[in-house]
């Protein structure tokens, strides 16, 4: 079950990493002047007058590796790429259909292969990494908390009469920034946590 948990928390986060992925985010500018052979949604090319199939939000539009991605799914994940322009799967032509379908199935079939490749270990690892790279990025350290902890470390140098030169607060300044969000990432994750050792 645990294993299972974090392998959908990992395929998850696998599709979100690749739905706000730079290099979809930055060709989105060149879809608009590249002809049909771009293997990504050409927008340049959407007709939104065009008649086609209409799909309710739940119907099947395609069966990846025995996963169903359905309407609503491709609504999505077509808004997010065109940063809200389109919304509808079934405006945008068959061919153009196939080619967002193939983007949506690329994290599925990454997934399979990791699943293959990736122990346990690496999975969790991977599952961690991610976790703390999305929580770090909702956190800010201010250059005045590094600086309280450079002062008191420097004072305790002093203190002990170590002759050992201290770097300039700018050198070490993103250092200290990390184990202070370091600390505080565990320090919230851990404050809620009974551990009883074994005796």
């Amino acid at each position: 079950m645990k294993k299972n948990l974090i392998i959908g928390i990992f395929s998850m986060s696998l599709l979100t990493t690749c739905v706000y992925a730079d290099v979809l985010k930055n060709s989105l500018t060149n879809l608009m002047h590249t002809k049909d052979k771009s293997p990504v949604v050409d927008l340049g090319s959407i007709n939104l007058n065009a008649k086609s199939k209409h799909h309710s939000k739940n119907d099947t539009i395609a069966i990846v590796d025995g996963n169903r991605l359905i309407k609503k799914d491709a609504d999505k994940y077509l808004k997010q790429r065109t940063h809200g322009k389109i919304k509808d799967f079934d405006k945008i032509s068959p061919q153009q259909q196939k080619r967002l379908i193939r983007e949506m199935a690329f994290p599925i079939v990454l997934l399979k292969v990791a699943k293959k490749e990736l122990t346990a270990d690496e999975i969790q690892n991977a599952y961690n990494n991610l976790w703390m790279q999305k929580t770090a990025s909702k956190v800010n350290i201010k250059d005045e908390e590094a600086r309280v902890i450079y002062d008191k470390i420097k004072q305790k140098s002093l203190d002990n009469n170590n002759t050992n030169p201290i770097p300039e607060f700018e050198v070490i300044k993103d250092r200290l920034k990390s184990q202070i969000l370091e600390k505080r990432l565990i320090g919230n994750l851990m404050k809620d946590v009974t551990i009883k050792v074994a005796q």
